[in-house]
Formats: C-alpha cells, sequence, structure tokens
C-alpha cells in the first residue's frame, strides 16, 4: 500500500497538448524539429507521443503551450522511458533538466487549479460523502447531505473534467469509457480511502461521480447498525434484503455482514458487485469478489454461474432486472444465504417493488416463493449527524416470522406495518423509532428528529 501513497505523490495529468521537439547543433542552432503529442505532464518531466524512434538517456529540447497560459514553455528532457505505441510510433518519458523556475512554477500551480488529487483530498479532508464534477460549474461537495460548491477552482469545461478523471484511469478504463460513453469503476487512493467512480455523459458532455469510501470495513456498533445483523449473518439459507434510496450505506451494511460472516465461520462467499467497493480478505472463509463490467457481463449472468461454483454465501450487489431476483429467490430456496441490495424506502414498499417487478399474472406464485425463502429486511437511511461529523444510519427492520410470512403469502403487505411495530421481541423495529432514539441519545437534533417523523419519511432520498 506503501506505493499507492508515492504513486499519489508523484502527480500527473493526462491531457492531450501538441509538443514540438527540438535539436539543435553545438552553437544552439535548431536543426530539426519534430512534432508530437503529449498525454501527461507533471512538473518534473513529460511523456510524449511521436513517430520516431529515441535512445535512452538521449537529451533534446521541447516546447509547448499549457491550456489557458498564453506564455510558451520551453524545457530540455533527458529520455527515461521508451515504449512502443505502434508500428511507426513511440511513446517517451522524459524528466526535466533545464526549465525556467517560472515556468516550473506554472505547471505546479496548474496542478494545484486542476489536478484530480486535490480535489480527492479535499473530498476526504472535509468528510464529503461525495464528489461530483460536471461542465459548466465548479466542482461540488457533498457535505452532510447538502451541496457545497468549491467555487475557487473556477468553473470546469468538458475537455477538463477528461483531463481530471483520465489521469487515474487504465488505458483499458479510458478505451470503455469512450466505447460506451458510461463507466463504474473502484479506486483505490490511500490504504484507508477508496472511491466508487461514475462517469456518464449528459447533454453530450463528460460528467462524473465520485463516491468516498472508507476501505476499513467497520463493525456494526461503529455503523450503529442493529444487532439482529449479527443473527441474519448467522443463517444458513434464505433470502437477507438490505434496501433504502440511493446513497443510504447499504453497501457498508452488507460489508460489515460479510466480515462477520468471514470471521465466525468456515464457507465460500461470492460477492457480485457493480464496482467493488470494500475489499475483502480471507479470513475463515474464501471470498471471491466479482465485478460486473469487468470480469462478468451483468448480475444476472454471474448469479446464475455462481450457482455452479460451490459457495455458501452469495452477495448480489444489486436486483436490477426479473432475472437476477428470480435467481437470487431460486438459489435462497436451493440452501444458499443470498444476501441483496435493493432499492425501497420502507419495508413495504421493498417488497411490493420487488414483486412488482414481475407480470401481475405470477404474482399469486413469487409471492408465495418469498414468503417461504424471504428471512428479513433492512431499510435504511442516513441523516446528519449533530455534531456535523458525518452521517448516521436509522433503519427499519422486518424478522420474517409466521406472521409476516402469512400476510405476504396472502398479499396483505399493508399488515407488515403493524406487525414491524409490535414485534420488538423479534428485534424488529420502525424507522420512528430509530429516530426518535437517537433524537434522544442527542445524535441528531430535534428539528430532524421531528422533521422525519412529522413528513412519514417522504422525504427520503440521496440529498439526505
Amino acid at each position: 500500500m506503501d506505493d499507492l501513497k508515492n504513486k499519489r505523490a508523484y502527480k500527473r495529468f493526462y491531457f492531450k497538448v501538441p509538443i514540438i521537439i527540438e535539436y539543435t547543433d553545438p552553437q544552439g542552432k535548431v536543426v530539426k524539429t519534430l512534432s508530437g503529442v503529449s498525454h501527461d505532464i507533471s512538473s518534473e518531466g513529460i511523456y510524449v507521443e511521436v513517430e520516431q524512434s529515441f535512445a535512452l538517456g538521449e537529451t533534446v529540447d521541447v516546447r509547448f503551450f499549457l491550456p489557458k497560459h498564453p506564455e510558451e514553455i520551453r524545457a530540455a528532457i533527458k529520455i527515461v522511458r521508451i515504449e512502443a505505441v505502434s508500428e511507426n510510433r513511440s511513446g517517451i518519458g522524459g524528466i526535466f533538466t533545464k526549465i525556467l523556475p517560472q515556468h516550473k512554477d506554472e505547471i505546479k500551480r496548474f496542478f494545484e487549479r486542476a489536478d484530480i488529487n486535490t480535489l480527492l483530498e479535499l473530498t476526504i479532508s472535509k468528510l464529503a460523502s461525495d464528489l461530483h464534477l460536471t461542465t459548466g460549474n465548479p466542482p461540488v461537495l457533498r457535505v452532510n447531505g447538502e451541496l457545497e460548491p468549491l467555487v475557487d477552482f473556477g468553473t470546469l469545461s468538458s475537455s477538463s473534467i477528461k483531463e481530471l478523471v483520465f489521469s487515474i484511469m487504465s488505458k483499458n478504463q479510458i478505451k470503455m469509457y469512450e466505447e460506451f460513453k458510461e463507466l463504474d469503476f473502484g479506486l483505490q487512493y490511500n490504504t484507508g480511502k477508496r472511491f466508487r467512480v461514475n462517469l456518464y455523459q449528459q447533454r453530450g458532455f463528460l460528467s462524473a461521480a465520485l463516491r468516498l469510501i472508507n476501505s476499513n470495513v467497520e463493525s456494526i456498533e461503529e455503523l450503529r447498525i442493529s444487532p439482529v445483523i449479527r443473527d441474519f449473518a448467522g443463517l444458513k439459507e434464505g433470502l437477507i434484503l438490505i434496501t433504502g434510496p440511493t446513497g443510504s450505506g447499504k453497501s457498508t451494511t452488507i460489508a460489515a455482514m460479510v466480515e462477520i460472516i468471514n470471521k465466525q465461520r468456515k464457507g465460500v462467499i461470492i460477492t457480485l458487485e457493480r464496482p467493488i467497493e470494500f475489499l475483502h480478505f480471507n479470513n475463515k472463509c474464501i471470498i471471491e469478489q466479482r465485478e460486473v463490467g469487468i470480469d462478468t457481463q451483468s448480475f444476472s449472468i454471474a448469479l446464475k454461474n455462481a450457482l455452479r461454483q460451490d459457495p455458501n454465501i452469495i452477495v448480489v450487489g444489486e436486483l436490477d432486472d426479473v432475472e437476477t431476483v428470480k435467481t437470487a429467490i431460486t438459489a435462497s430456496e436451493a440452501g444458499f444465504l443470498v444476501i441483496a441490495s435493493f432499492h425501497g424506502s420502507s419495508v413495504i414498499q421493498s417488497i411490493d417493488r420487488l414483486i412488482s417487478m414481475f407480470p401481475e399474472s405470477s404474482r399469486k406464485f413469487i409471492l408465495g416463493q418469498l414468503a417461504n425463502c424471504l428471512k428479513g429486511v433492512i431499510c435504511q437511511l442516513l441523516l446528519p449527524r449533530l455534531d456535523r461529523r458525518g452521517r448516521v444510519l436509522v433503519s427499519e427492520v422486518a424478522v420474517v416470522n409466521e406472521a409476516i410470512k402469512k400476510v405476504i403469502r396472502n398479499d396483505e403487505l399493508v399488515q407488515l406495518a403493524t406487525i414491524i411495530q409490535t414485534g420488538a421481541a423479534y428485534k424488529m423495529q420502525t424507522m420512528q423509532e430509530s429516530i426518535r432514539r437517537l433524537g434522544e441519545e442527542g445524535v441528531i437534533d430535534t428539528q430532524t428528529a421531528a422533521f422525519y417523523l412529522s413528513s412519514g419519511l417522504s422525504k427520503q432520498g440521496s440529498g439526505v
């Protein structure tokens, strides 16, 4: 992991800049010029692609303009790396051996204004959950659920966003984005922090959303997850649903469950994710993490194949289509423990949305299957803390007992609210109870608690 830290210390910037390479005679007269294109540049050196071969250790003069900088930069570089790009094209990496101090300072200032590392460090230091990069706007952080524009960075152009995000991508990732116009991938920034990066286009321009993830999986006590999660993690078979709106910490809860299983019993855990957010390491379990888009084409295909890979526990990062839901139910009926993420604003709505993915003619049959295999549902939400140190989790918990099986089987989902409200003996709790408890403990302020209690939680969403 130290290599990661060192890699970040040597900052580079991805952008295509025309470069003129000059050969001079002993008197300093230019005798030959060659055009190339720079792809990476830093305050220490440059990487250029040219249609000519060079020798290691050779020194040449270069000149170029930085974007939006009127003065031409002139320097000498010593070639320290050579690689073949194509049959007639080479890539050369050179370190500056001669450059004016003001030009080197301008490159450094350029980095300070536009380097992705600066933005990622700010995201971490401000305890932000997300960083948004959109054309025509400054970078925007989401801190304690509120949007905070970084106006000092100025407005971003589509090309500057491309330069920012391409600097943290591999050549293969860049190729995939340029082909499909959208991409999900994970970035391990340092030993403790990871980012989930989503690239997409809007109105023809590249945009990016980067979510900060703590690479170190926290305990259920640190996360304030209901202790019933330990009971769910101890199950041998069945379906566990972790639901909530986007940005409600579903992946974090699932990661905590995987760690509980990994420490307590032997088994094979297969996770299907898009992208991989938390890295797990074998303890008592063998853990195989597969990323949709890299290791497999889709959740549904990966889930079907996972059944042939001798798993005990299968984690599905998203139940995103009917086939995936159908296979998850089948797997849980067949004796596997399936832990899956799904979007829903309450236990009732989550179950109803899941069933509604199927044709109406299949509803009764699917309800029967779900009543047999469903073991529990946790619906969660993140609220801003009173001390403004991030957000805290509140949750609604349903433990599927005989009463819940009956109302699911009979399609009487509206009765779930009463069962959950009176199910404390089974470790059930309503969302209102969870919010009220945090308000009484002083973790969230009374106004926040009153707002969500009085609104019937109708304001749920990623902006919370």
